[in-house]
Formats: structure tokens, sequence, C-alpha cells
């Protein structure tokens, strides 16, 4: 966990934080593979703690960022919670095989090159029934509709890691296909970080056939 700080002090320390995550990246034991058009690295961390990031072969864009967590007895978690992407398999089965509704709304993250983004499946109602708005506060967005039929409060992940301050004006909305799109630019700092963490992942081998470590080439 991240050391927290008062998010109204503008002296945030940005850059030492950045410096930490950089660096528990290059502390952790890493394999990568190239499968399937995508760039496949996974991250095991001191802690015990695991990342796994897919990044597409052509774009560089990162396709999925899951995490398990070490167990409460020190075993190694069974199951991935996604930061980015989706798991694409049925979701919320119940004892008796029950599926939750496919009318549900879906909240996914994708991100671009340029922006965090997050997609909100199933949910037709017109953009003028949406507010995103940023807590400066808890530094949270959080998603509202006028009807009251949908309610979200969700944290940038990325961000926080940093300890980047999010911004209204960075935020964007779009509504198609009965999907709320919300798009946040990201700041520079953040695409300073994942520039220095591409260029490293430019020096990793990676195996076609299986995983090996990733070391310099």
């Amino acid at each position: 966990m991240f050391k927290r700080f008062s998010y109204t002090d503008r002296r945030f320390p940005t850059n030492n934080m950045a410096e930490k995550w950089n660096s528990r990246l290059n502390s952790a034991h890493k394999t990568c593979i190239v499968q399937e058009g995508r760039r496949k690295i996974h991250y095991t961390f001191t802690d015990g703690n695991e990342m796994a990031e897919e990044y597409d072969q052509r774009s560089g864009e990162l396709v999925i960022r899951k995490w398990r967590k070490k167990g409460t007895f020190g075993n190694k978690g069974t199951s991935w919670d996604f930061e980015v992407g989706e798991q694409l398999m049925a979701r919320n089965l119940d004892s008796e095989g029950m599926m939750e509704s496919s009318s549900n709304p879906i909240f996914v993250r994708k991100d671009t090159k340029e922006a965090f983004q997050w997609r909100i499946r199933n949910i037709p109602y017109p953009l003028h029934v949406y507010s995103v708005t940023v807590d400066d506060d808890k530094q949270k967005i959080t998603i509202r509709t006028s009807n009251k039929k949908y309610y979200k409060k969700f944290a940038i992940p990325d961000m926080e890691r940093i300890g980047s301050l999010l911004s209204q004006d960075n935020i964007n909305t779009a509504h198609a296909n009965n999907t709320l799109i919300i798009t946040y630019k990201k700041p520079r700092e953040i695409l300073e970080m994942e520039k220095k963490i591409s260029e490293e992942m430019k020096k990793l081998k990676a195996s076609k056939d299986g995983d090996v470590d990733c070391t310099p080439s």
C-alpha cells in the first residue's frame, strides 16, 4: 500500500511514488511469452502478490492487467481480479449454476495509448442523464444518473500508485449502442512512466513457445 497524503496538498510527491512503483516492477520476478499476437508478462512481487499483463504486439496497447493476491495464510490465491480488460467467461454463477442476467450493466476498463477508458454496457439512458464527477477529497470518479438507476464510484489505480491527483478537466463522456464511455486523458507523468516501462519491455527476451525469465537481451 502506498503512503497516504492529504489530497488538498498540491505538493503531492508524485515523482517519489512513481520511482517506488518502477522499483517494485524492476525487483519483481518476471516471465514473458509472445502468444496470439500479444506480449504477456507475469510479475511475482516480493510480497507474494502477482500481476499479469498482456500487450497488443502491433499497437503496444495494454489489453489486460489482472492481480492475484497472496492468501491470508501465505498460500497462493486462486482467483484473478481484473484491473484492465475482462475475463471472457460466464460471471457470477451461484451454487445452483444460475447466471447473472446479461442485461445488467457491465463495467469494464479498456485503455488507449493516450487515455484511461471505461465502458459500461447495458445502460441505455441518453447522455444528459449521466453525471461523471471527480471527488476531490477521496480522489475517485463518481457516476450518477438523474433517474437514480445507476451509481458507481471508482478509483484509477495507476494514478494512486504514483500519487497523481485527478482532474475534472481530463474527463470526457459519450454514449452509443447502450454503452456509456468514460475517457480520462492520461497526465504527463503517467505517459512518461508508461514510456519508461515500454522501453524496458523492449529489452526483455520472450519465448514464443513457453515462459522464460525476462532478462535484458
